[in-house]
Parts: structure tokens; sequence; C-alpha cells
């Protein structure tokens, strides 16, 4: 059962109001005692009849964000660099979490880690929260005996790649915007404003200009097949949703998005790259072993092909090739990486050359996202008022003949 605590920190004297799962208010209690808190209020949280039918069907909308795990690691790091025990850094952190599901989980790896597992193990209990590239990093620090270190390059690594990720999307959001901004009015216009003149050019009985019954055209076959048209979008939808299910399918649909005119080789493609050469370098540099690390990578650069490729590498690496010139024999990975992990291979310094890469592809993708936001900017403008215009022309064209012959 859930219960909301209000106590007191006996080191700090601070006051704490929080929620926490118990089997009574007694093991609560005692719980916080041995944590150094001093229970002043304990009550049952009470659901809405809305939680508490959901929670009887085991239905939990409840998520946790890839801003709430930085958050979690970068106060974590914080705490145990600050001299805390880990037991002590998860109460804390767990105490200051805005996210109250992720709170209860963080208490759950408390107690595991109180029951004698190490920390790793326990995060490993939550992979659809902590997936195996934390995992992994944070046993790598158990080992070597430097876990605060490690997290704090965890919460930098976290935030580089969702850095990347926030860019990237917000490059693609804006024109995706005004077109779907565009088509709006455009179908606005069409099945709206087009049958209402085009009653006035009917009574008017004027030979009307090409252009003006081109546009009366494609608004009568819009608006009679609009149905129809929709029930396809729909139908089109929901078939690629299921297909995309398909392995196979899948592993198409990322071929092709690295097609994509501009996005797919100066954007896509050069995200994808610097994904991996920063998780496969963040890992090698975390001591991770060379097979477990291009296991891990091939699952996080979330794209089909690539994720095959590297496969094939690791294949070949543990076979005894060299991992440089196991690269170049995949189309998928540019020259350019290959050559700076044949650098790290000789200088015996691979994870930094692979760090060094993701840097440089970073900010690649930095200036080609600016050049690419001042060309499409006013090309979208244009685009839009080109449409509008063309409307706007063909509806008024007729109505200006209309002035002349009143003449």
């Amino acid at each position: 059962m859930k219960y909301r605590y209000v106590a007191i920190d006996r080191e700090t004297g601070l006051k704490v109001a929080h929620t926490a799962k118990a089997t009574s208010v007694a093991d609560l209690v005692g719980d916080l005692k041995a944590r150094g808190l001093t229970s002043l209020k304990v009550e049952p949280e009470q659901p809405s009849w809305l939680t508490a039918l959901l929670e009887k069907y085991g239905i939990n909308f409840a998520t946790v964000t890839n801003k709430d795990i930085m958050v979690f690691t970068r106060q974590l790091a914080a705490t145990l660099k600050a001299g805390l025990l880990l037991t002590e850094s998860l109460d804390t952190t767990a105490e200051n979490m805005d996210n109250h599901y992720l709170a209860d989980i963080i208490t759950k790896i408390r107690k595991d880690i109180n029951a004698g597992n190490d920390f790793s193990s326990a995060l490993s209990q939550f992979p659809k929260i902590f997936p195996r590239t934390y995992v992994a990093i944070v046993r790598s620090g158990e080992a070597t005996g430097t876990l605060g270190r490690t997290l704090d390059q965890l919460a930098m690594y976290l935030e580089s790649a969702e850095h990347l990720k926030d860019k990237i999307k917000t490059a693609v959001r804006y024109p995706l915007f005004v077109l779907g901004f565009a088509l709006t009015i455009v179908l606005v216009m069409v099945l709206f404003l087009v049958p209402k003149f085009a009653s006035l050019f009917q009574h008017a009985g004027q030979k009307l200009p090409l252009l003006t019954q081109i546009v009366l055209n494609i608004s009568t076959f819009m608006i009679h097949s609009f149905g129809w048209m929709l029930l396809l979008v729909i139908i089109g939808a929901v078939g690629s949703w299921y297909a995309l299910k398909l392995p196979h399918i899948q592993f198409k649909a990322d071929q092709m998005k690295l097609r994509i005119p501009l996005i797919g080789k100066e954007i896509l493609h050069k995200a994808l790259m610097a994904r991996f050469c920063r998780t496969f370098g963040f890992l090698l540099a975390g001591g991770v072993p060379l097979s477990t690390a291009l296991d891990i990578t091939s699952q996080v650069v979330d794209h089909r092909p690539l994720a095959s490729s590297i496969e094939k590498v690791k294949h070949r690496v543990m076979g005894g090739s060299s991992m440089s010139l196991e690269l170049r024999k995949h189309a998928i990975f540019p020259n350019f990486v290959a050559k700076m992990v044949y650098v790290g291979e000789k200088t015996g310094n691979t994870a930094q050359m692979l760090h060094q890469t993701a840097d440089y592809y970073e900010h690649d993708i930095d200036h080609t996202l600016s050049r690419l936001t001042a060309i499409l900017e006013p090309a979208l403008i244009i685009f839009v008022g080109g449409v509008v215009l063309i409307v706007v022309l063909a509806l008024y064209l007729p109505i200006f003949n209309m002035a002349k012959a009143i003449r």
C-alpha cells in the first residue's frame, strides 16, 4: 500500500514530505527510522477512483522519460561524490524526485541493495527504465571502485545524447508544422471557400479561365472523394503500423530513411554515426569488454541495418580481425570513422578517437541544421504563399472578368 509521510532528517533537521510503499504503517516507520528519519505523520494515500480501478487490473500509465533518468543519474553522482553511502544517496535522490513512479523504483532498488544485491543487479531488474548500456557502465564503475565518477560521466553521456536528439527533432518539427499548416489552409479553401465561389460562377454563366476551372475540378473531386480518401489514409496508417512490426519491413524502412533527400544522408546518417561512436567509445572507456560493448551498441543505435553491420563486425573482430579493417567492409560506416578507429588502434586510445569522431559529427550536424533552416524557412514561406496565391487568383480572375463585362 502507498503511504504519504512527513518526517525530519535527524542529521540536517530538515523536514521531508514524500510517498512510499509499505505493507503497513509500522513497517514504514521502521524503514524511515533506519534511514535516519523521524516520522511526524504517516497516512494512507487515497488514490482516485480511476487510479484504483487501473491498479486493480494492473494497468499503469506512469512513464519515466530520458530527462528523469538524467536527473536521477546527476543527483546520485553528486551525492556519492559528497561522501554519502550508496543507500543514503538513493534515499536522498528518491525523496527529491518529482516523478513518483521513478521514486518508487529507486526505493525498490535501495531495498534490493540492503538485501545483499549489488547496484547494477538491482538496476537490471528494470530493463525498460535502465537499458543495458546504463547497467553495463554502472557495473564497470562498481568493479573499479569509481562509481561516483562513472555516474558523473554517464550523466554527461545521457545529456549529450538527449541534446543531439532534441536538436534533430526541433529541426524536423518546424518544416513539418509549416507543411501541415499549409495543407490545412488548402483543405479549408478547397472544401469550404471554393464551393461558394463555384455556385456564384455557375449562376453567372460565364466561361471560366483555365486556372479557375482546374481549381474548381480539384475542389469537386475532393468534396466527393474526401470520405474515401480519409478512409484510405486511415487504412494506410494502420497497415503501415502493423507492417513496421515485421523485422524485414523494419529493416527496409530503416534503409529508406537514409535515402531521404538532404535529411537522410546529411542528418540521420551522421546522427547514427555520432551515436555509434559516442556509445561505443563510452563503453570502452568505462572498461566494458569489446564484445559486450559492440553487442550493447548494436542495440542502442536503434537502426537495423547499422545494428546488423555492427554484429558482423563483432564476429569478425572476435575472430581476430582488425576493427578498422572490418568497418571499411560495410558501406554504412564512412571512411572517416574507419580511419579514426585505425588511429586509435595504433595509438592504443580507441575510446578517445571515437569520442572525437562523435564530436565531429555532432558539430557537423549543427552546421548542417543551421544551413537547412536558413534555406527551408524562406522556401516554405514562398511555397505556402504560392499555393494561397494560386487559389486566390483562380477565384478572383472570373470576378475581374465579370467587372470588365459590366463596364
